[in-house]
């Protein structure tokens, strides 16, 4: 990396969306100017993502450690067990990736909607996932370090983020079923990435699991019904017929979903492997201008 270009001022003000002289009034942390604390923490993230020296009054840890410290911010859905299950598989995968390459992998259970955040010391990079909006937001202010999404979708370059590709997986379903078929997902905490998942089905065609009614179940009694996720699909056979059902599961085995469906591969393994390559990448300063990925 010793031929790399280092970044300038300039940079950092173009990729922050502000003013040379914000950035120079951030950067010297200089006093009495009326810069508001939004904008402090964009411009310090972005001068730290790209290899920019900040302030050390807002660094986490300077000296060069033996081994990085990623932490993974999660929040469990109460009315969504099916989607807690998913989340702590994807975790596990996570941890065991991490714990290879002898990093130390910390887990930091989130509060939804909570008014604070307390800020882990000495973590080098964050990974998030399915944090709604704003304790994304409370969460990611606190941190000067790459910070990856998982099942997210924020509207802000500064952070990587990774979901699944619904778009390919309802194509898949409409070639097993037809185009006449209903999704069934979990409750998501991320609003952009629900909604995300709404939009790739016709209005009407989308439910979410722990808002349907007895109506809804009713109403799809004879239809074709695909479900987002492995537990799910063993929630909603107890509603629909399995024959009427297509599964998108993570899991490799058969056994694991109601064994008259039809099953989708959506590997989680892929989601991992990426998250894990990313944030190394983030870590060693190598930044791919694409953001945004869809696995499947």
């Amino acid at each position: 990396m010793s031929n790399e270009k280092k970044a300038t001022v300039r940079d950092i003000a173009r990729q922050a969306g502000v003013s040379v002289a914000t950035v120079s009034y951030v950067l010297n942390d200089k006093k009495g100017a009326k810069i508001s604390d939004s904008t402090r923490k964009k411009v310090l993230q972005v001068a730290n993502m790209l290899n920019y020296s900040i302030p050390e009054k807002y660094k986490s840890g300077t000296e060069r450690k033996e081994t990085y410290s990623i932490g993974v911010v999660y929040a469990l859905t109460p009315e969504s067990p099916s989607r807690s299950a998913e989340i702590m598989q994807l975790i596990s995968l996570l941890a065991e990736r991490f714990a290879r390459m002898k990093y130390k992998f910390i887990l930091i259970p989130m509060e939804p909607s909570a008014d604070s955040y307390e800020p882990v010391s000495g973590l080098d990079g964050i990974i998030a996932i399915d944090l709604n909006e704003h304790d994304f937001k409370i969460m990611s202010g606190n941190y000067y370090v790459p910070v990856l999404c998982l099942d997210m979708m924020i509207n802000d370059f500064l952070f990587y983020q990774i979901h699944t590709d619904i778009e390919t997986l309802v194509k898949t379903a409409s070639e097993k079923f037809g185009n006449d078929f209903y999704l069934i997902t979990d409750k998501y905490y991320n609003e952009g990435y629900l909604q995300y998942l709404s939009l790739a089905m016709p209005k009407g065609k989308f439910f979410i699991y722990s808002e349907m009614s007895d109506k809804d179940f009713k109403k799809l009694e004879n239809k074709k019904v695909l479900v987002l996720g492995t537990f799910l699909g063993l929630e909603v056979k107890q509603f629909i017929s399995e024959a009427n059902l297509i599964v998108i599961s993570t899991l490799d085995s058969e056994n694991t979903v109601p064994p008259k469906s039809l099953t989708i591969h959506n590997d989680i393994n892929k989601k991992a492997n990426l998250a894990v390559n990313i944030m190394m990448n983030a870590l060693e300063k190598k930044f791919d201008v694409k953001h945004e990925y869809k696995v499947c």
